[in-house]
């Protein structure tokens, strides 16, 4: 990715919170309540997150990632505890000044893109800018610069069901990244890419991470990635197990 106006326009303007905790999650529980029964997804979770971490989450099916991940974007409030977002409290927000702040500040990259059919590539990636009140020609130009940025620009004009997996996984990106969000949220992104092309996903969010300073949290079951990141957190039943710092060379 070169470093284009947009990525040096964030360094720019975060560059001073390097550093700080972005993110920090205090005794977070989380309850379900299935027929009778309660299932505790989490079970008193802390964790804070710092500016420059690139964090790799990783567990069995049903250990809690998804669940710690949707109260991170503010989709789901936990049973107690807090959550604090750059020193906001996110669920003391109204529910849309939620929904805002949740477009603003975060891109999330699914492991199946969601796409709307009838919209080419750089329609897709647009959007989001729409939604927050970008007029459309401002929007499009701020999209063409992000598929610039990840080498896709050819397939501006295509429908994205079209695309490999891997090209549709960059245009994924694209449209995370097209907000100039502070946090990447990437839930198991290379599930559905073969190796090269999720060698390719790896390297571009490790780039964003050391090179254009975002924070990167990302949810994977495969094990060749768990070490791709500067932390490495284990979760199992609701809890965090271990979290394994790496030192920068």
């Amino acid at each position: 990715m070169e470093p284009t106006v947009i990525h040096e326009q964030y360094k720019e303007e975060h560059a001073e919170h390097e550093h700080e905790t972005i993110i920090k999650l205090e005794d977070v529980v989380m309850d379900f309540s299935v027929g009778r029964a309660t299932v505790n997804a989490l079970k008193g979770v802390n964790l804070e997150v710092r500016a420059t971490d690139f964090i790799v989450i990783f567990g069995p099916s049903g250990c809690g990632k998804s669940t710690l991940f949707n109260i991170i974007l503010g989709l789901e409030e936990p049973s107690y505890g807090q959550v604090t977002v750059r020193d906001e409290n996110i669920y003391a927000m109204d529910e849309d000044v939620r929904a805002r702040y949740r477009e603003e500040k975060f891109g999330m990259i699914y492991q199946m893109p969601y796409w709307i059919n009838s919209l080419n590539v750089l329609d897709n990636v647009s959007l989001p800018l729409i939604i927050e009140g970008a007029k459309a020609d401002v929007a499009r130009t701020r999209a063409e610069n992000v598929l610039k940025d990840i080498g896709i620009a050819d397939l501006a004009y295509q429908i994205p069901t079209q695309l490999s997996g891997g090209q549709q996984q960059k245009a994924g990106l694209a449209r995370a990244l097209v907000s100039n969000p502070w946090i990447i949220m990437a839930d198991e992104p290379t599930g559905n890419l073969d190796s090269e092309s999720g060698d390719q996903m790896m390297a571009y969010l490790q780039e964003l991470n050391e090179a254009h300073k975002r924070t990167v949290l990302m949810v994977t079951h495969n094990k060749n990635y768990w070490n791709c990141g500067t932390r490495r957190i284990e979760m199992k039943d609701g809890l965090i197990v271990q979290d394994t710092e790496y030192k920068k060379s």
